[in-house]
Formats: C-alpha cells, structure tokens, sequence
C-alpha cells in the first residue's frame, strides 16, 4: 500500500488517458449538479475531499470495469466504454472517490456529456467571501463546441482556467474592458484581478491524496483495507466483487435485478446477491465431494460457466426457500437470520427438499432453534457449512441434526429489545400461529399486510409513566391487520378489549372471541366477568409477565424439549456474555 498525492493536473492527465477505471461492482456516477460545484469550491479554498482509493492492476486480479463516465475527447475509451480486464491503457482501478474523480475530470476537461462548467468572475469579485457556491456557473450543453467565454468575458470555461496564461489575460480584459467595474482605478482593478487569478492558482495547485493497493495482495487483502479505509463507510461486499470478477460473462448484476424482478420475495426481504452465490457454491462442492464451506475466497474461485449454469435453479431455490420461511411467520424487517435461509435453499437445489418435508414439524423445530440463540444475527460461513452438513446428513442417512437448547425465562422474555434475534424469532411465531385477526376476526393470508400493534400504546410511557423498555417489549406487542391497527390509534385495551367483549355478548360469538384471543396468547377469558379490567393501567406489568408465560408456552409448543426455562440469574449472565 503506497500513500502519496496527485496534483490536479496529473489526475486529468491519468484521465485523459484512460488510466482510471471504474470496477464494474461501482454505482453509476449520481452525484447532483450541487455536490459538484461544492466539491469544486472546496478545492479553490484548499479545503480536504478525502483521498482517492487506487487499486493496481495486475495479471493476478483481472476485474471488469468501464472508463470514467465522462466525454473526455483524447480518451479513446469514449462512452464509458466496458472491457473485460486489464489492458495496458488502463492501469489503476477506483476503488473509493469515483464521484470526486468523475467531477473532476467532466468540470476540468469540459467532458460532461449535458452541462458546461464556466467561473462567473463578477460573482467571484462580489460573493466569494461568503463561502457560497454562485460564483460556479452551469449551463446546458447544446453542442460539442463550447466558447472560452461568454457573457462579454464575465464567464470563463471552468477548463480554460488551468491554463494559466490564457487564463491570467482573460481575468485582467474582464475587470478592465467589460465595464462591469466602472468606478474601478488602476490600482482596485489590479487588485481584483489579482485575487481571481490566484484562486485560479489554487485550483491549479491542488493535490488529491491517492492511496495505492498493490494488486498482488490477493482479493482478500483488498477488501480488507478497502473496507478500513474507504471514507464513506461503504463496505464492498463479495457480490460487488463477484460482479466485476466475473464481467461481463455473466453479468451477475443483471442476472441479480432479473432475480428480484421474478422473486418479489427476495426483494422485500432485501436480501443480497451473495445469497445466490452461497447456495450455489455449497450445492456445486457437494455435488463435488468437497466441503461446502461458502467463504468469499470460494465464491469468487467459481468458473463462469458454474454461475450461467445453475444461477437461475439456486435463485429459484433461495426464493422457495424464503417463501416457507413466510409460511413459517417471517416478514420483512423480521427475519432472524438470512444465513439459514443458504442450507436450506442448498438443499432444495440439490432436488432433496422432499426429504426434509417428510418431518416438517422436526424442521420447524431445527429452524426455530437455531434462530432463537442469543447472538445469532449473522452466523460465520463456517456455521452456514456446518448447518447445512448437519442438514445433508439428515436427508442423505436419516440422522436428525443436533436440536440447540432454547433458554428462556419470564425476566428474559420482558427485557427482549426488538434488535434481538430471538424477539424477531418470537414475532415471526405470532405470526405463524395466527389464523384470524385478532380485532376483527377476519382471515389472515400470505397477502395481508401485518401491523407489529402496541396493546398497551406507546404514549402510555408519556401519559402515565409506563416503562418504556416494557411497553416496547415482546410482550406488549401483537400483529394485527394494516386497517385494525390504524383504526385503534392511541387506543388503550381496556376500552377495545371491553367493546369487543360486548360485540361478542351480543352476536353469541364469546366462545370463538376466546379461542382467537387464546391465539394470540392474551392473558384471561372473556367468559369471565370484568375480564377487561385486568388491562387496566395499574395492571400493566402484571399482564406483561402473565403474557411471558403464555409466549414461553407457545415457543415451547413449537421446540418441544429443546426448551430449557431459565433463572433471572442464568439470563443475566448469558446477556453480559452476549
């Protein structure tokens, strides 16, 4: 790794030459007109724009990549030409600052394809001092031919600025032929010149910080340090790098957008392209005898005609896979964990979804298990091999895989923050369970659109001094349907539980209002008389716990004997360390 900078003028240089190359894993340039002329004005008052991430190419690590998207007229890689790997006129890729290098090189080398970048130097002379940025003039581009000044010299070409003689005459025939500066003596209009023509030298002399990587480092060893260094805190993932690895045959991103386009699934779970990759790798290493461990390294060694050939089955399977974890109570922003989604889908891939259906009340109960453990948002690729061998070994030899114990206890239930794994696990398992709706009692299905509804609401914590880490806890939370929850508002469950009680009274239907409530794991019957009371306000942490121990039984309905209730003392210790 090499630390050094770039003057202005050798960063367009490299451009012009098409020696800086966008990766295919990049975004297209999106910066808008005002991030530009900010970026500029920072460079005219010596300000830092962070540094440019460099990455040599070598024979070693070939990428696929397209020019800087800009209409550089010497360039030869007009039209944000793409290629397949190095060439000897290409010689550094971006990895971080394309949209810094990329409005550079359009302002400077006047290669933006719509726009002309021109100095207004009255403005310069009347507002610079203000730290604004109206002194940078964008105009449409209406042909490739462009004057150096317009506005009787008031506006010089952003580019014509780096040539500092013609520059330096066109500054001084401004401020004292154009009459815009009629009370000026000799002496002011030197003076004004002179400050314009040395922001114009600042501009010159500006040096971009560069930081190199040595492409013989190996793939991981970029990402690392991209990943450390990068000043926008983007990670690259291992997608983006299997995008340029393996373009333009195939273009994963276009095969990825296709998946999401037929899979709806996938794209309201936001899940990643790599996903793809996973489950297509380990069902390849196993159909191959090798361990199916689905690590970045592993992935980016897959052959392109690996991917073309059996991309299309493993996203097909990764989205059936999704699909049972919906018939399983999983919605978006509920999932507890994507990396289990990758052994199962492996499995269909390899055509033996069958074997697992043949027990589905085992797999549920594997499933739940392993998304129930305290600290298991993201399982390593290691843990993604391990569950799927553990899996294949089921479907091939008929070993049931290890059950993990669940512990859980009423004090641990209560103190689950909606950012734990297991408080996603138990509102996909509310979901799961329920038929009808709890306000309504209308059916729910796989369209319907849930609302995760506060019993007792949210503003409770205001007006009557609820706990709040109780109030958004597991246990005052229930999924409703979209309209229900919109119509109860601030409702408090006193009054709505009371009304639905009467309603019910009143049709004959109290029996089938309390099997639905029994569903729903609400504490009490409505049979009984003032059943409503026990939500009342000063019963709120009374009804919390009494809930815990009706979500305690549901979890253990669905993990059998896996389940192991735990003392305060146990769930304490475990969450410090968590």
């Amino acid at each position: 790794m090499q630390t050094t900078s770039l003057s202005l003028g050798e960063l367009l240089e490299r451009a012009r030459a098409g020696k800086l190359t966008i990766p295919q894993f990049q975004r297209q340039f999106i910066w808008r007109q005002s991030q530009v002329k900010l970026l500029i004005d920072s460079m005219s008052r010596s300000y830092p724009i962070g540094s440019l991430l460099l990455l040599n190419k070598t024979s070693e690590l070939q990428l696929g990549y397209r020019s800087i998207e800009a209409q550089i007229k010497e360039n030869i890689l007009n039209d944000y030409e793409t290629h397949e790997g190095p060439s000897s006129d290409a010689e550094s890729y971006i990895l971080d600052g394309q949209q810094r290098a990329t409005s550079i090189a359009r302002v400077f080398l006047n290669s933006d394809p719509e726009k002309l970048y021109y100095f207004d130097l009255k403005r310069i002379h009347e507002e610079y001092d203000g730290e604004g940025t109206a002194w940078i003039s964008v105009r449409t581009r209406k042909s490739d031919e462009a004057p150096d000044r317009q506005r009787k010299g008031r506006l010089l070409r952003a580019d014509v600025a780096l040539d500092q003689k013609k520059a330096d005459v066109f500054v001084t025939e401004y401020i004292e032929d154009s009459g815009d500066f009629p009370d000026f003596d000799k002496k002011q209009a030197r003076e004004s010149a002179a400050r314009i023509k040395g922001i114009f030298e600042t501009v010159r002399n500006y040096k971009i910080p560069v930081v190199t990587l040595d492409g013989n480092s190996g793939i991981e060893s970029v990402c690392r340090i991209f990943e450390t260094i990068n000043s926008t805190g983007t990670r690259l993932t291992t997608f983006d790098l299997a995008v340029a690895r393996f373009y333009p045959s195939p273009d994963l991103r276009d095969l990825w957008n296709k998946a999401l386009e037929q899979h709806s699934t996938l794209k309201e779970f936001e899940v990643d392209g790599e996903r793809v990759l996973q489950t297509l790798y380990i069902a390849n290493a196993t159909r191959e005898d090798k361990y199916p461990d689905p690590t970045r390294t592993n992935l980016l060694a897959l052959t392109s005609d690996k991917i073309r050939s059996q991309w299309e089955k493993s996203a097909n399977a990764l989205a059936d896979t999704y699909g049972w974890a919906c018939a399983h109570g999983a919605r978006p922003k509920t999932l507890p964990n994507h990396n289990v989604m990758v052994s199962l889908a492996a499995i269909r891939c390899l055509d033996k979804w069958h074997e697992v259906e043949r027990n589905p009340d085992f797999i549920k109960r594997w499933y739940f298990s392993k998304v129930m453990q305290a600290g298991a948002s993201q399982a390593s690729n290691y843990r993604i091999a391990q569950d799927f061998s553990a899996l294949w070994d089921y479907v091939q030899n008929k070993k049931q895989p290890e059950v993990m114990d669940v512990v859980l206890g009423i004090d641990g239930v209560l103190k689950l923050k909606p950012s734990d794994v297991r408080y996603k696990a138990l509102q996909n398992i509310f979901s799961m369970t329920a038929r009808q709706d709890l306000i309504s009692g209308n059916q729910i299905n796989s369209d319907s659109i849930l609302h995760d509804h506060h019993i007792f609401p949210s503003n409770a914590h205001r007006k009557h001094k609820l706990p709040r880490e109780l109030l958004d806890g597991i246990c005052n939370r229930v999924p409703i349907l979209e309209n229900e929850n919109l119509s109860l508002g601030e409702a408090y469950p006193d009054e709505y539980f009371g009304e639905m009680t009467k309603r019910a009274r009143e049709q004959g239907t109290l029996d089938g209002l309390s099997r639905r409530l029994k569903e729903y794991m609400i504490p009490g019957d409505p049979r009984e008389t003032n059943w409503n009371h026990r939500f009342r306000i000063s019963e709120f942490e009374n009804f919390c716990r009494s809930r815990a121990e009706l979500v305690i039984a549901r979890v253990q309905e669905v993990v059998g004997d896996s389940l192991r209730r735990s003392s305060t003392s146990e769930e304490e210790e475990e969450e410090f360390i968590d």
